[in-house]
């Protein structure tokens, strides 16, 4: 199925098939400007999480809530827009998102709106109804690679390979350490995954101020890099020209936008909360 989406006042025209945005300036001679109706959003519908990690960005933990009446609120805010206004796709995370007593729901609730549901998962669960409907409902999964979880995730990420589930790695990148670790997944994991999603380490929630080894990982990105995709954080530093790295010309985040169903919050990106 095409979908298509057209903002004259924006100079923006897109569509969607198979899981691929084409988009277009309507004139090709002026900027595409920052969309009131993003055609991507990040949904956040828990704030609990088994993982635990020390530098949670989101500040997710074991303690935290599942957000009630997600299922409402999702109707209500997306069922609103008219059928142009309804963004192609959403990435459901949290916390952990598969945790959330009403998941399943939440994807057929997005299907049933006509917008493509995923959603990020670092693993920790294991229930076979999440694998069937992630194969029926989901475009795509996105699995974090966190090292101290690495039992967790390298399992699920075998079953999405085995039930054919495209499936993506995030992984975050701060200092050298990092940046190995990313190329000894990349290495392990490239004939199975779709795209590699690199995350700069973020100053928020749990995480303290680390510096990104940039140069590093540019000096030692493999030659090949159609595989590898970057977050909205890396932006600042793609617009640097001292590499080869294929660029966007907008900004990631006038294309999609961070909701936050416990306040129905809507902000820039997941990196970016102040806002």
């Amino acid at each position: 199925m095409i979908k298509k989406r057209v903002f004259p006042e924006n100079n923006y025209k897109a569509f969607w098939y198979n899981g691929k945005t084409i988009r277009a300036a309507i004139d090709p001679k002026k900027p595409i400007t920052e969309l009131q109706y993003p055609e991507f959003y990040d949904v956040k519908i828990t704030g609990y999480c088994e993982g635990d990690c020390p530098w949670c960005y989101m500040n997710s933990s074991p303690f935290g809530n599942h957000y009630e009446n997600a299922v409402e609120k999702i109707n209500d805010y997306f069922g609103s827009m008219t059928e142009n206004q309804r963004p192609f796709q959403v990435a459901i995370g949290g916390g952990e998102p598969t945790s959330h007593p009403d998941f399943i729901e939440i994807l057929r609730t997005f299907k049933d709106l006509g917008i493509e549901p995923n959603y990020t998962t670092n693993g920790m669960w294991d229930d076979h109804a999440v694998f069937h409907y992630s194969k029926e409902l989901c475009g795509g999964v996105a699995v974090s690679c966190h090292p101290h979880l690495v039992n967790h995730w390298s399992d699920a990420a075998e079953r999405y390979v085995q039930n054919n589930i495209p499936l993506n790695f995030h992984i975050i990148i701060s200092d050298k350490q990092s940046v190995d670790y990313f190329l000894n997944i990349y290495e392990w994991w490239k004939k199975d995954v779709d795209y590699f999603v690199l995350l700069p380490y973020t100053a928020q929630g749990r995480a303290e101020e680390k510096e990104i080894a940039w140069d590093y990982l540019v000096e030692k990105l493999p030659q090949n890099t159609n595989k590898i995709a970057y977050g909205a954080g890396f932006y600042p530093y793609l617009m640097q020209k001292d590499h080869n790295i294929k660029v966007s010309l907008y900004e990631p985040e006038i294309m999609s936008k961070f909701l936050d169903l416990k306040d129905m919050s809507l902000h820039p990106s997941s990196f970016d909360l102040q806002s």
